[in-house]
């Protein structure tokens, strides 16, 4: 079940969150933990994490105000707690280094990937992936209300066989008494991807309609399969769960502006899907 999976990753990301700092270079004349002493015994994950620290520096200076810089902070805690993970799953299991590496190695690549998401721009843009993409969302997420059930939970992790660094949301958007939410997530080696359309009722969400791309739902419209149509019921599915405390409403790590179209559809029509399952949101 992609629950119970979701769940065990948040619960084991969200304690080494808890544990993890924003980037500085690491000192490794203090250097304490198991992973920190790693890093220090590798020549290239030093210059590496040097590296990172004027990265995250130059990154932090773009940001144009403290919603974005507190989103920045925020995407950094979140990968120094997928790598201290990585990193520490090697030095428990010395077999699990791949052939012909080193755990400093690995670490070394780590850093030198995350060191390009934090640089990478889009091709014609002035600013970081991560800044360009997080006001993108901003610009959308403005055209609407907003309200309790509206916000991004994000679970990101290292991808095997090769430790691609991947981020997966349950993406919320409200307007008025209307929420359409974008989810996808990672299981059994694919990502699957949901839609979700509810109702704001006595102040309890009520599910209008589903669907789903390549999951346990009826499939989406514009999807592969002849006979796609949102399911209305009676067994509407919902996420693994609606928001019950605010959410962040930016996050750089989201790519989400595939959806924007049927979003602004959902959440401007309150006929949407029902007034016609078999192509809302094509």
């Amino acid at each position: 079940m992609h629950v119970s999976l979701r769940a065990t990753r948040f619960l084991i990301l969200a304690g080494l969150t808890a544990a993890a700092a924003p980037a500085l270079a690491i000192d490794c004349g203090k250097a304490s933990s198991p992973v920190e002493k790693l890093i220090c015994s590798s020549r290239e994950a030093k210059a590496e994490d040097a590296g990172l620290n004027r990265a995250y520096a130059a990154l932090m200076k773009q940001a144009p105000d403290d919603e974005i810089r507190a989103m920045l902070k925020d995407s950094q805690r979140r990968w120094l707690a997928a790598r201290d993970g990585k990193l520490q799953d090697l030095i428990a299991n010395i077999d699990a280094v791949p052939e012909g590496k080193t755990a400093g190695s690995v670490a070394a690549d780590l850093i030198s990937a995350r060191i390009d998401a934090l640089t990478e721009r889009d091709k014609g843009s002035k600013q970081p992936r991560l800044i360009s993409t997080a006001l993108a969302q901003r610009e959308f997420r403005q055209q609407f209300t907003g309200g309790p059930y509206d916000g991004y939970d994000v679970v990101c992790e290292l991808l095997p066989p090769n430790d691609i660094y991947a981020c997966f949301a349950i993406s919320h958007y409200q307007n008025k008494d209307r929420v359409c939410t974008a989810e996808q997530y990672w299981a059994t080696g694919s990502v699957y991807a949901q839609r979700y359309v509810a109702k704001v009722v006595d102040q309890k969400l009520v599910p209008v309609a589903s669907c789903s791309y390549n999951g346990n739902d009826d499939n989406c419209p514009g999807g592969i399969s002849d006979e796609a149509r949102w399911n209305t019921g009676p067994k509407v599915r919902t996420p693994m769960g609606y928001p019950t405390k605010p959410l962040p409403r930016l996050d750089g790590e989201v790519y989400d502006s595939d959806d924007y179209d049927w979003l602004k559809a959902c959440l401007t029509d309150d006929t949407f899907p029902l007034a016609n399952p078999t192509t809302a949101g094509r």
